[in-house]
């Protein structure tokens, strides 16, 4: 349970006053109308999303998603897909908006809107232990013999694109279908977010899975929302500036990156 009662009352009054002197766009009139916030999420980035074992969404991107339906009064709806076609389902309103986990990037800046960031992440690298006494970079990993397993549509696969070119390239529908890529010897390397390399590391240390030591980009996770209405932007802006000047956020990553109570959701074979 989130027990935010100073977070709320800052994020509702933001939003009640933000309201009451702008004018509607077509986003925020459907949410209005419908009192529902429509969330687009892949669920398979753990910590940030993930199905948990009761089969609905969690982490640290949907506890934001959960504070901010609470401060405009609405429900909150949650609607998982593959990540590939999440910026799709916004452009088509299938979504109010979109939180992935989802690093603001230029190209996919020109079919949408970010606002943010809320959270600064970076692409790292999962591997088997072996692996770790031939690999010190991502340099070493950029040759013929090492397959680099990424999941579809994600800043991972640009990443290896671009620094490992010689490597083959294993592309996955998933993140979970990348790192059993890996598991299962099918690759060599898994490149994704840092968060997810870390967490991997952890759970499968049985299978002696180990992630290089630092995140080797800089990469801002934004909010992705519908470029046809500013005002949607503006709230949404205006909710994550006043979530980190509150101290909000630094709440929520401290329950999802210092504590491990939430494990016990994930999935037996995530």
């Amino acid at each position: 349970m989130l027990k935010r009662g100073v977070v709320l009352f800052l994020c509702l009054a933001l939003v009640l006053a933000f309201a009451a002197t702008a004018i509607a766009g077509p986003v925020v009139d459907r949410i209005v109308k419908n009192k529902v916030l429509v969330v687009g999420t892949s669920a398979d980035y753990p910590p940030l999303n993930f199905k948990a074992t009761n089969g609905k969404a969690m982490g640290l991107d949907m506890d934001l998603a959960t504070i901010l339906a609470k401060a405009l009064k609405v429900k909150l709806k949650v609607k998982i897909m593959p990540f590939p076609k999440l910026i799709g389902a916004l452009q088509a309103g299938k979504v109010d908006m979109v939180i992935a986990g989802m690093t603001m990037l230029p190209l996919r800046n020109l079919k949408i809107t970010f606002a943010g960031p809320y959270f600064v992440t970076g692409q790292g690298a999962v591997l088997k232990g072996e692996m770790m006494t031939k690999v010190r970079g991502l340099q070493d990993l950029n040759q013929p013999m090492y397959t680099v397993a990424v999941s579809e549509g994600t800043t991972g696969e640009i990443t290896a694109k671009q620094l490992m070119p010689k490597a083959k390239l294993l592309v996955a529908k998933d993140m979970e279908g990348a790192l059993q890529a890996v598991l299962t010897g099918k690759a060599q390397v898994m490149v994704t977010d840092f968060p997810f390399c870390v967490l991997a590391s952890f759970r499968h240390r049985k299978d002696n899975l180990a992630a290089l030591e630092k995140p080797f980009t800089y990469e801002p996770l934004g909010v992705a929302v519908s470029a046809d209405d500013p005002q949607m932007l503006n709230l949404v802006n205006n909710f994550i500036g006043t979530m980190g000047a509150s101290g909000g956020l630094d709440q929520l990553k401290i329950r999802w990156f210092k504590k491990s109570g939430w494990m016990k959701n994930l999935p037996a074979d995530e």
